[in-house]
């Protein structure tokens, strides 16, 4: 009892571990597209679920047993014998993995037996039993998913009642000696079970069992009660599981089994090249019976350098017109879209690349009340001074009567050429963007001054070449835009 509990408790842990195992890899070396690291999530799900029927002789052992071998006719000396008991039952199997499962089972049967030598006596008893296994799957764990792929070879253990009813007889005369009443006790069914895919829904196979009890006398005899008087032991009085000084009492069967499998659409087994496999391409379902998740993703190809090659230039996009890069004149349009590719250095231009005339553009919307548009101008300086020159005051008066009539803003922004330190040049610039503030404001009439935005930048932004004497000029400037 001792070995068969630890071989239970070997294939219950197994069970137990079935759902965390099904989504660790499990390498079979004898697949070369066996991915161990894969799962499967391809268009078809598995199905798990399946019912079986068996049925098929059943047999006693214990204290009341003559032959170690069956089929055993009657006995020397009356008509008695232990062969021909029968039992069937059925069996609710789900897979939980490919290669663990576990399975309810219940079955009802009689069983007989007898013993000449101390015991002289028969008994006959019915029984009925309830189960749960985990299940193994022997062939897919010691041959892999791939071969013999219409078998399935499992291994079960589990735990389980057995409900009976024995009565104990003297061999000579048949005298009624004792009887168990309706008893019940704790059981250890163990077996091996042999599968073959008939159709994609049917398999048929065989059932070997042995369950191993809790009682020693399921044949209504403890081991060593060789008292033969009529009643002298009433067994229903006693509590299940007592132990007499014998092996507990066990008793099994070998049966044919008829196995349906539930689930949707399940795919068929058939020969493609040469070989059992499935036709995934007509549409169905795997069954996890006999059918690794992890065969069915397909591997991933490796391309070759020529491949990566073809891919690489069918993806490639249409080349970019290099006139979208250049701009010839710097006017900050693109040679693409520039209407007038070569407008003089630090022209004022639309977005079209057209010069504008920031002077004209100002005396029109004054004229006519348009709308504010964003407009650049400069106005430049003559070398380290903040004073407005004449040709400049008419504009800036015109800047600030069109912000007074249709509320433009104005952006400001001073500069210096480069011949000082980077701090006097930062305060050169600061001085001349508040002078032309200033001018705006005591000058030109402008109403709101919140309405200028005023920076400085020293000599760090540069339009034009500073080692020439006209880039000079050009980057001694406050720049004005004009914003909506």
């Amino acid at each position: 009892m001792k070995k068969v509990s630890q071989l239970f408790s070997t294939l219950a842990l197994g069970t137990l571990m079935a759902l965390p195992a099904a989504a660790q890899p499990l390498v079979q070396p004898n697949s070369p597209d066996y991915n161990p690291k894969a799962t499967y999530d391809g268009p078809y799900k598995l199905n798990t679920w399946s019912i079986s029927a068996h049925f098929g002789p059943s047999m006693f052992f214990g204290d009341l047993r003559e032959y170690d071998f069956w089929p055993v006719t009657k006995t020397s000396s009356d008509s008695h014998k232990e062969s021909g008991t029968i039992q069937g039952g059925i069996s609710i199997n789900k897979q939980i993995s490919y290669l663990f499962g576990a399975r309810l089972d219940g079955s009802i049967g009689n069983l007989r037996g007898m013993k000449r030598r101390n015991y002289n006596r028969y008994f006959e008893g019915n029984y009925g039993d309830v189960s749960l296994s985990g299940t193994v799957n022997l062939k897919g764990l010691l041959m892999g998913p791939n071969k013999m792929k219409r078998w399935k070879v499992d291994a079960y253990a589990g735990i389980g009642q057995v409900f009976y009813d024995a009565t104990a007889y003297s061999l000579t005369g048949g005298i009624e000696l004792r009887t168990t009443g309706k008893k019940n006790d704790w059981t250890v069914p163990t077996g091996l079970n042999v599968s073959y895919e008939l159709t994609k829904r049917l398999d048929l196979g065989l059932d070997f069992r042995l369950t191993h009890t809790n009682s020693d006398y399921l044949d209504a005899t403890y081991g060593g009660d060789y008292d033969l008087t009529p009643g002298s032991f009433v067994i229903a009085d006693q509590k299940t599981s007592r132990k007499g000084n014998s092996e507990l009492d066990s008793y099994g069967y070998g049966a044919i089994q008829l196995t349906f499998k539930l689930g949707k659409n399940p795919l068929k087994v058939q020969k493609v090249d040469g070989k059992w496999d499935y036709k995934p391409e007509e549409g169905g379902y795997y069954n996890l019976r006999y059918t690794d998740p992890r065969v069915l993703v397909k591997p991933p190809k490796i391309l070759t350098l020529e491949e990566m090659d073809s891919v690489a230039k069918a993806n490639r996009p249409e080349d970019i017109d290099p006139r979208l890069l250049l701009d010839t004149d710097g006017d900050g349009v693109s040679d693409f879209f520039d209407k007038e590719p070569n407008s003089p250095a630090g022209s004022i231009v639309d977005g079209a690349g057209r010069v504008l005339d920031f002077d004209s553009y100002v005396k029109n919307a004054l004229a006519t009340g348009a709308a504010c548009s964003e407009i650049f101008a400069n106005v430049q300086f003559d070398t380290d001074k903040n004073v407005i020159q004449p040709e400049f005051q008419e504009m800036l008066k015109n800047v600030a009567a069109l912000m007074n009539k249709n509320g433009c803003r104005l952006q400001l922004a001073g500069h210096a050429d480069r011949r000082a330190t980077d701090r006097y040049n930062m305060a050169l610039s600061r001085r001349r963007v508040e002078a032309v503030k200033n001018f705006l404001i005591n000058e030109g009439g402008l109403k709101d001054p919140s309405k200028v935005i005023v920076d400085y930048f020293g000599s760090f932004k540069p339009i034009a070449d500073s080692s020439t004497r006209q880039g000079l000029v050009k980057n001694r400037r406050v720049e004005l835009k004009l914003l909506p």
